[in-house]
C-alpha cells in the first residue's frame, strides 16, 4: 500500500471521530462563539476539531495540523500538514440544514494530496488520494460535465460579511449579472467543501469562490482533481496553499468561466 493510501485511511478514521461528535450533539442546545460580523462557531465546531486533533496527534505525531477554529500546531518544518474544517457550513448546521460536512486534507509542500469530506446527514463520504482516484462511499467518481457554458450549473460562494463586504459584494453582483444569462443555473449551497464534492459527483458543473480559505477547499481540491476536474484560482494558477480564490470545472467549462471571471 502506498504512503498516501495509508494517510487516506488515517484521514477517513479521523473524519469519523468528528462525525461521531457531531451526531452525538445534534438536537442538543448549542452554545455560539462570535467570530466577527454575522459569523460564528458552535461548541460542536470546537469539539469536533479537538477530537480530530487528539486522534491525529496519536496517529501522526510528526505532522502539524491547521484547523479553522484552533489554528496551527505542530512542527512547521514538516513537508506535510493536515488541514481541517471541523464543520464546513456552520451557518447551515446551526439552522438545521443538512448541507454541512467535516473536511480534512493532507497537504504536501503546499498542494493537497489526500482529501476526505464526510457529510453526516446524507451519510456520504467523499475521498481521494493523489494518483489513486476519487470515490463516494467507495464507489469511483469521474465527472465528464457539459461542454457548453449554457448547460452548466454553477455553484458560487456566499456573499461576504465583515470589513469591506459591501465592496466585495458589489463585485459579486456584477459577476452574477454577467453569468446569469450565460449559464443554466447558479447555486449557492453555503459550504465550499460540498460544492467541490458535488462537482466531483456531477451534481453541479462548476464551482467558484472569490475568497476562500485553505481549510474550506483543500480536501475538495484533491477529490475534484482525481475525478477529472481542473482546479485553479481565478487567475488560472493551479490551486494550492496561499491561493485566495478557487475555480473548478472540467476543462471546457473552466476555460469559459475563467474568461468571464478574470
Amino acid at each position: 500500500m502506498s504512503e498516501l493510501l495509508e494517510f487516506l485511511g488515517t484521514a477517513e478514521q479521523a473524519a469519523e471521530t468528528a462525525v461521531a461528535v457531531i451526531r452525538a450533539g445534534i438536537g442538543r442546545e448549542r452554545s455560539i462563539s462570535g467570530k466577527g460580523d454575522r459569523d460564528f462557531a458552535t461548541d460542536l465546531d470546537y469539539a469536533a476539531e479537538d477530537a480530530v486533533r487528539a486522534f491525529l496527534e496519536r496517529e501522526t505525531p510528526a505532522i502539524p495540523l491547521l484547523g479553522e477554529e484552533r489554528g496551527r500546531t505542530g512542527d512547521t518544518e514538516s513537508h506535510y500538514e493536515w488541514v481541517l474544517d471541523p464543520i464546513d457550513g456552520t451557518i447551515n448546521f446551526a439552522h438545521g440544514s443538512p448541507m454541512f460536512g467535516v473536511s480534512l486534507a493532507l497537504v504536501r509542500n503546499g498542494m493537497p494530496v489526500v482529501g476526505v469530506v464526510h457529510a453526516p446527514m446524507s451519510e456520504e463520504r467523499f475521498s481521494a488520494a493523489l494518483g489513486h482516484g476519487a470515490a463516494l462511499n467507495k464507489q469511483a467518481l469521474h465527472t465528464a460535465g457539459p461542454s457548453r457554458l449554457s448547460e452548466a450549473v454553477v455553484a458560487m460562494g456566499d456573499f461576504s460579511v465583515g470589513p469591506d463586504a459591501d465592496k466585495r459584494n458589489l463585485r459579486r453582483l456584477a459577476t452574477l449579472q454577467r453569468l446569469v444569462p450565460k449559464v443554466q443555473r447558479i447555486r449557492m449551497l453555503g459550504t465550499a467543501a460540498l460544492d467541490m464534492c458535488w462537482l466531483a459527483a456531477g451534481r453541479v458543473d462548476a464551482v467558484f469562490h472569490e475568497r476562500v480559505n485553505l481549510w474550506d477547499v483543500a480536501a475538495g481540491t484533491v477529490i475534484c482533481r482525481e475525478a477529472g476536474v481542473l482546479v485553479t484560482d481565478l487567475d488560472g494558477v493551479d490551486y494550492g496553499d496561499g491561493a485566495l480564490s478557487v475555480l473548478a470545472a472540467v476543462p471546457p467549462i473552466h476555460r469559459a468561466l475563467l474568461a468571464e471571471l478574470a
